[in-house]
């Protein structure tokens, strides 16, 4: 199934380029339609998240923040503008005939996660760039809201990196419902693929027999041959994007979070190793 409606945040950063950029590969080849959304974090929001001192606020510095608010929300749907005319993509609100990619911009004042998560579900992906504000951050409230809330995946696009096709992807298997859940929302692209490898670390019995059962499964999809990539590491994370590298590859496809939540925030995890380590997109669904 094809990518019909990718959601792009326009966070306001330099990396928002990467993002837009991955978005219109995706539309030339799917006939997408691309939404830019900027969230305006209320003020009351960002004081009660400790952003600004809870004591009373002169007038004047409340509208300065006010003004500053408004203004990076003009950037950003400056960028926004600038990057729909130079990729020739016309502008539209509602359902054409799917004939070409299209775009829309959308601008909220609403909680992040929470506007994120809503305008995702009725989206097919969320392309988020990977900030300079931390994306590897556990309490990233974008990329949390589009992970956790919104059941929809999110491809994670480091800055300078080639916006696709992917000719060789690898795809993180370890025979659990957050790996299934990536698959299926992945299969525009793997069945683009030239080359597919399954990386499934430490092989043990278990292991391998749910890997041999997942390349079957590639196999009767009529995909292209799938090579298992195996490593005794620890480091499950390194491992994986050594793998990658190894193999060419410009797309890992893997679960997110695929234990508990503390458990992630305590101990770390290939999640979040990925999600700052990462040199090419990364897909994840939770």
């Amino acid at each position: 199934m094809a990518y019909r409606v990718v959601l792009v945040p326009v966070m306001g950063d330099a990396a928002d380029q990467a993002a837009l950029d991955m978005a219109r590969s995706l539309g030339e080849r799917m006939n997408t339609h691309i939404v830019g959304l900027h969230v305006r974090t209320p003020l009351a929001t960002l004081i009660s998240a400790g952003m600004f001192d809870p004591a009373p606020m002169p007038a004047q510095v409340i509208n300065r923040i006010e003004e500053e608010i408004r203004a990076g929300a003009a950037a950003a749907r400056d960028k926004f503008d600038k990057w729909r005319k130079a990729a020739g993509i016309d502008t539209a609100t509602s359902p054409g005939r799917l004939a070409k990619a299209s775009a829309e911009w959308v601008d909220v004042e609403a909680p992040l996660a929470d506007e994120i998560a809503t305008r995702a579900r009725t989206a097919d992906l969320v392309v988020l760039a990977r900030s300079a504000r931390e994306y590897a951050s556990a309490s990233d409230d974008a990329l949390h809201g589009a992970l956790f809330n919104s059941g929809r995946p999110a491809l994670i696009v480091p800055g300078n990196v080639p916006s696709g096709p992917f000719e060789t992807v690898v795809i993180a298997w370890n025979d659990s419902r957050e790996s299934a859940h990536a698959v299926a929302a992945a299969w525009s692209l793997i069945g683009r693929a030239k080359r597919v490898v399954v990386f499934i670390g430490a092989a043990d019995e278990d292991r391998r027999r749910a890997a041999d059962r997942f390349v079957t499964h590639l196999a009767w999809r009529g995909y292209p041959t799938a090579a298992i990539a195996t490593d005794e590491s620890d480091d499950v994370g390194e491992a994986l994007l050594d793998a990658a590298q190894r193999e060419k590859a410009g797309l890992i496809i893997t679960g997110a979070y695929t234990h508990s939540r503390l458990r992630q925030f305590v101990f770390g995890g290939v999640t979040n190793h990925l999600l700052a380590k990462a040199t090419i997109p990364v897909l994840m669904a939770h």
